[in-house]
């Protein structure tokens, strides 16, 4: 199931659709000049529960912030908790921001709908033996990017089937 969800936005984004039809990204925010170019966030979502303080995605692509007094058993199971993302008002609220790898991978491959993501355990530190630990998420990034296959190549492999 998706968990990508592209979302354009009228605020300051690292990531915009130029006038050309094409996706790319900043690697630091600066101000857009350039009219033409529409901002869009990225997020990320997984399928975690959606406790209070956490933001998500609803039914109708819209972000939400989990309040207390949501029952959190009837949100629609359309509603994805966001781990990662690239606008700017969640991460200043806790949300992971998503690394300029992945940005740079997702620019040349951006019909991707789909992309693994692990939690990985840091350690903050410890204090007279104990040790504290948070997490991280980190993107898989697939290693072979989707390959356009050419007129030739696939009237090849048809023919190479055996269906005429």
């Amino acid at each position: 199931m998706k968990n990508i969800h592209l979302l354009p936005t009228n605020k300051p984004s690292r990531f915009f659709l130029t006038n050309k039809g094409q996706f790319n990204f900043r690697e630091s925010y600066v101000p857009d000049t350039i009219q033409t170019c529409k901002n869009y966030n990225i997020y990320i979502t997984s399928d975690e529960e959606i406790k209070e303080g956490d933001w998500f995605i609803n039914e109708s692509n819209q972000i939400e912030k989990g309040i207390e007094y949501y029952d959190y058993k009837v949100l629609s199971p359309e509603c994805k908790k966001i781990i990662l993302t690239t606008d700017q008002d969640l991460i200043a609220d806790g949300v992971q921001a998503i690394d300029d790898e992945f940005l740079e991978w997702f620019v040349k491959n951006p019909s991707c709908e789909i992309v693994e993501v692990r939690k990985e355990k840091i350690i903050l530190g410890e204090v007279a033996g104990t040790t504290y630990t948070d997490f991280n998420y980190k993107i898989i990034i697939p290693q072979e990017e989707p390959k356009q296959e050419t007129l030739e190549e696939a009237a090849e492999n048809w023919s190479n089937e055996g269906t005429w």
